[in-house]
């Protein structure tokens, strides 16, 4: 059996385990190349400015990591981001906190659409998630005219977007501790048997008397409300909300990092501490590129090189 917060079964030979933990091994050469061949990448703030970077992806990743881990997958994640934002926004005179519930919210309800589309009309995941990343990102922008509002300084917002304690970002704090949350989830109750065993065999899962409609409702709920939260984070950062950026693309990084990070395509498996990891590896790479003026267009096939051969090795260790 695996180590650390990885939910797997089965036995793995030294070298599978060794490509297995492919992801550590990356982050840690990563970390030590740019320690010495990048010398702003040593500044504490570069440290801090990354983790403040990372903490809504890692949200989003742990959504995309139980939908994967059923053998779904789940592309509305960046568009109810934006959609979570934009709402937030129409209830800030309600107070931030009431804006805040309002943006997880509205998450939450896009989890539950999709989560009703999957499990109750046996639609696809990625038709039933793509459909939704249209119509919430459409939402969002329609909620708003498509222009940029401004959220209030000081407190709520203020502790989210620009607190930390010493270098770690209070959001950083918060997305780990729900990290540990899922992996507690998914190693010790049956919900999280349930949903590994349903992406190892939805058939005999159903045959076995689980109740595999209310767990993918309940997947992909959490999904949404993940992305929710992930939104209210990254307004904060950027100290507005935007329709047409916050949460662009996130769906991409999040399935790219749930991979890496040793949750298969194929369902049955999930790795949230993998997961994590990955967010860090791939935010560590696009600092690497920018620190040292690689440019975009290149950084962009540079970083596509780096996940197929990432996703090789974590393949070749499954």
């Amino acid at each position: 059996m695996s180590t650390g917060l990885m939910a797997r079964t089965g036995h793995d030979s030294p070298m599978a385990l060794l490509r297995a933990q492919s992801v550590y091994v990356a982050f840690a050469a990563l970390i030590v190349i740019d320690l010495i061949f990048t010398p702003g990448f040593r500044n504490v703030f570069v440290i801090r400015n990354l983790l403040f970077e990372a903490a809504p992806v890692i949200l989003v990743t742990l959504g995309q990591s139980l939908a994967i881990g059923t053998r779904g997958i789940d592309l509305s994640v960046g568009s109810t981001m934006g959609l979570a934002a934009a709402v937030m926004a129409l209830a800030l005179p309600g107070g931030s906190w009431l804006a805040v519930a309002a943006g997880v919210g509205a998450g939450l309800v896009v989890g539950m659409i999709n989560g009703g589309l999957i499990a109750a009309l046996d639609i696809n995941p990625l038709i039933s998630s793509l459909a939704l990343l249209v119509a919430a990102r459409g939402t969002a922008e329609a909620l708003l005219d498509g222009s940029r509002v401004s959220l209030p300084t000081g407190g709520l917002f203020d502790a989210l977007g620009i607190g930390a304690v010493w270098i770690v970002p209070t959001v950083a704090i918060i997305a780990l501790a729900i990290a540990g949350l899922v992996a507690f989830l998914v190693r010790t109750t049956m919900f999280g048997r349930y949903v590994l065993f349903i992406g190892a065999n939805k058939a005999a899962a159903m045959i076995a008397g689980i109740k595999v409609r209310r767990t993918l409702l309940l997947v992909y709920a959490a999904s949404g409300v993940l992305a929710g939260l992930a939104g209210v984070f990254a307004a904060a950062r950027l100290g507005a909300s935007d329709p047409n950026y916050i949460g662009v693309n996130y769906e991409l990084d999040a399935i790219a990092a749930a991979v890496i990070g040793g949750t298969p395509l194929s369902g049955g498996r999930i790795s949230i501490l993998g997961g994590v990891f990955g967010v860090l590896l791939l935010q560590v790479l696009g600092a690497s590129f920018i620190m040292n003026d690689i440019n975009f267009s290149y950084a962009q096939i540079l970083k596509a090189v780096f996940i197929v051969g990432a996703l090789y090795l974590q393949r070749a260790g499954g």
